[in-house]
């Protein structure tokens, strides 16, 4: 499945890349999709999420293709471990229920 047009945009600003050809647009589809599921997972967040504009968690998203994108996805993981946990704990708090009003 081919990533968001808009993901792929950003994911090419965060990464400096500027020019167009087959290999290039095929690696950065195999980082989304290596990195979006396990990302969705770290969060507590479904493996299918689709990661978007406005969606909090973007930023996370685009570092992670940048390391992955560098062959250095574990880096990752240790380098924002708080930023990690910290959005993780807000998912968690994030019930989607109103309160019932």
């Amino acid at each position: 499945m081919a990533a968001d047009p808009r993901v792929m945009a950003m994911v090419r600003r965060k990464l400096n890349v500027t020019w167009d050809d087959p290999e290039t647009a095929a690696r950065l589809e195999d980082v989304i999709a290596t990195v979006a599921p396990a990302l969705a997972a770290r969060l507590g967040l479904p493996a299918d999420h689709e990661f978007g504009e406005g969606d909090p968690d973007m930023g996370l998203l685009l570092s992670a293709c940048l390391y992955e994108f560098s062959d250095a996805l574990d880096d990752f993981w240790e380098n924002y471990r708080r930023d990690l946990d910290q959005a993780r704990l807000l998912h968690s708090c994030d019930t989607g229920d109103d309160g019932g009003a």
